[in-house]
């Protein structure tokens, strides 16, 4: 009996060593990943794409990330002249931003965190509108004025500066491979020319100035 005991003991301290093995291996292969690169996938139905660079901090529980969005569109019926503008004579529109943020994983797990970020971005609108022009012509030794409406080309700015808090779940389905899901809040103003035209200040607008809402999805790779 006490044979077996001490076999069972060997054999134990043998299973915790190469489990302590294994996890000292398996640290210091997470502690190899202190980059990420990802994309969030629903920008492209938007006419819209974002690129989201992390890079680990000294501790591995803080990150910061860096984002770059654009937007290029010119069909008038598309999802984005819908979502941004609405009812927007659009010819050709284009937008290019910058979000910095911090991240913070609270656990050791480091799957759940917590974000706050400030993001500064950049649209280009071409559209197209009309005026009236009066016309002069004589009749009778009497000069008249006609109005004519014309149609010509203008362009239309917004200077937009956010920022915004979430939370959210990273999970590593495989080695390299991670999929991020966020949810948040948030507050956007934005800056015009409000002598031309502009959509309404409503959300999501790319004239609106208040309190948003905010969510996404992230595909990417560790580095």
């Amino acid at each position: 009996m006490k044979r077996k005991a001490n076999i069972f003991l060997l054999l134990f301290t043998a299973v915790c060593i190469l489990v302590s093995r294994e996890a000292g291996a398996q640290d210091e292969t997470e502690k190899t990943f202190r980059n990420a690169l990802a994309i969030q996938p629903f920008y492209w139905l938007n006419n819209g794409f974002r690129v989201d660079y992390e890079r680990q901090l000294k501790n591995p529980s803080h990150w910061l990330q860096l984002s770059a969005i654009g937007y290029y569109v010119e069909d008038e019926n598309s999802l984005w002249n819908v979502w941004m503008l609405s009812d927007f004579p659009l010819n050709e529109a284009w937008g290019a931003g910058l979000e910095v943020s911090y991240k913070y994983f609270p656990f050791r797990s480091r799957k759940l965190y917590v974000s706050g970020g400030l993001s500064s971005s950049h649209f280009n609108i071409d559209y197209r509108t009309e005026s009236v022009r009066y016309l002069s012509y004589v009749e009778n030794g009497l000069t008249y004025y006609e109005p004519q409406w014309e149609q010509y080309e203008a362009s239309q700015y917004f200077n937009r500066i956010g920022t915004n808090f979430c939370t959210g779940i990273q999970t590593r389905p495989a080695r390299r491979f991670l999929i991020d899901g966020y949810i948040g809040i948030g507050y956007v103003y934005s800056f015009y020319n409000k002598d031309k035209y502009y959509p309404h200040n409503y959300l999501n607008k790319l004239s609106y100035r208040g309190f948003t809402l905010t969510a996404g999805l992230r595909i990417g790779f560790r580095l």
